[in-house]
């Protein structure tokens, strides 16, 4: 059968990576002059594959002369006929799956940086306030987790520990290092906090184009509108 020749509508073709499928009923498919009668599997086999004519196993090399019938469980589309690609256009194809491969792990990778991306901005404080209660917070539970709970307990194989108002002690002293900070003075770097921000929603942007750009056009604000030109 040629390529360009047009299927009827009982037919379906499918355009695979190695072969093209055409799925229909076997009298419509030999019609087609894409399989012969003696070419079907014989009863109780699901499939046979050949090159060249002859019967191959189901795994063999295609070119242009390999054909593959295949029962499907579909009464009203029964057969599946596997034909191969010439040369050209079976290299073509699997050039385009390898891309196509290569495409879908790189947008993998994207989307992957963009959702860290989404979660360090998450994280970002976005005030003064903000800033020093998360640094306070960050401390107290720090010093109450990892060094100061258990101060007063014996643990390990020595048999030291801390008196109870020794540790009492040691948090009132962290009471005193938070409110230092609290009380301090807090340095903003708006140019290196607005570098890390488009940074971050650059990753985020490069994972969805189309998205982030029609993102960006909807919350740009309308420059005659800060200009005061607005009507």
């Amino acid at each position: 059968m040629s390529s360009s020749q047009l299927l009827p509508s009982s037919i379906q073709k499918i355009e695979e990576k190695e072969f093209d499928g055409y799925i229909g009923k076997a009298e419509d498919l030999m019609a087609a002059g894409l399989v012969r009668p003696e070419q079907f599997p014989p009863e109780g086999k699901r499939s046979v594959s050949y090159l060249g004519g002859v019967v191959m196993p189901r795994r063999c090399r295609m070119d242009e002369t390999y054909l593959r019938v295949c029962r499907r469980d579909d009464a009203d589309m029964p057969w599946l006929v596997c034909v191969g690609l010439p040369r050209g256009e079976l290299l073509q194809r699997r050039a385009k799956a390898r891309e196509k491969r290569r495409r879908e792990r790189a947008q993998s990778v994207a989307r992957c940086k963009a959702e860290l991306a989404q979660r360090e901005l998450a994280r970002m404080p976005g005030s003064e306030r903000q800033f020093v209660c998360e640094v306070a917070a960050t401390i107290r539970e720090l010093a109450d987790l990892v060094f100061l709970r258990r101060l007063d307990q014996a643990k390990g194989g020595h048999g030291y520990r801390f008196s109870t108002e020794t540790k009492e002690s040691a948090l009132t002293a962290v009471d005193a290092i938070v409110e230092a900070l609290v009380q301090g003075e807090v340095i903003f770097d708006a140019e290196r906090h607005a570098q890390i921000v488009e940074a971050h929603r650059a990753v985020i942007r490069a994972a969805d184009p189309a998205f982030y750009a029609q993102l960006d056009k909807l919350t740009t604000p309308d420059a005659s509108i800060l200009a005061g030109e607005a009507p």
